[in-house]
């Protein structure tokens, strides 16, 4: 498997991607993390539209979820293919009636793995643990890097932030072991801090801050 970062910005920027991912089964075979409303249009520019056969989403919010429903409708209706899906969708897929949705998906055919993180009240919010490879610890406001998934995963992306809050403070994520700090790279920032994340994560001995188009391979 290959991970591709389509984009690593968090809401309310002026302009790139938000924060997605693509995990590549095969070169036409991708799982999709986080869809937010920037990101059907970028999948569209790749050419990638018709190559997620999954999305997985984390959470509700706009800059995770915004576009996820145009993309399963437009699989379903203009290239007549479902689209698996897994994670928070609570009742997304139901653009018009249940018929509509039970058209336009399946359910994944991978390992998938969830638990519930805190960050918005009343809205649910997972952390999303795919093929027993990556973490994705979706918005969460504490570290998961103690979790039995952190220590399993092969790479994890934790959702930081520099001042803490409703996004974890990535100095609370210093006091995980060094191995698993070494796996984890950090991601969903304003671009004007990303020189400072990287100071930080340089400090605290984590993997790095991620840029799209960056590509790892964890096979």
């Amino acid at each position: 498997m290959k991970l591709e970062v389509l984009g690593t910005h968090s809401a309310f920027v002026k302009s790139g991607v938000n924060n997605s991912f693509i995990l590549w089964r095969q070169a036409d075979d991708g799982i999709l993390l986080d869809c937010g409303y920037s990101v059907f249009q970028e999948l569209q520019r790749r050419g990638y539209s018709d190559k997620i056969g999954a999305v997985l989403l984390s959470h509700q919010h706009q800059d995770h979820a915004g576009s996820a429903v145009t993309l399963l409708e437009y699989r379903c209706n203009i290239l007549g293919k479902t689209t698996a899906i897994g994670g928070a969708w609570g009742n997304l897929p139901q653009s018009g009636d249940g018929a509509d949705a039970r058209r336009m998906t399946t359910s994944p055919d991978f390992m998938l793995e969830t638990f519930a993180v805190p960050h918005a009240r009343g809205m649910e919010c997972l952390a999303l643990f795919v093929a027993d490879k990556l973490l994705y610890s979706g918005d969460t406001a504490v570290s998961v890097l103690d979790t039995p998934q952190a220590a399993r995963a092969q790479m994890i992306i934790h959702d930081v932030s520099l001042k803490g809050g409703a996004i974890v403070k990535i100095d609370d994520l210093t006091a995980a072991a060094p191995e698993i700090k070494a796996k984890t790279y950090v991601s969903h920032y304003r671009p004007e801090d990303y020189d400072e994340l990287c100071r930080c994560a340089r400090k605290a001995g984590l993997g790095g801050v991620l840029k799209a188009g960056m590509m790892f391979d964890l096979d």
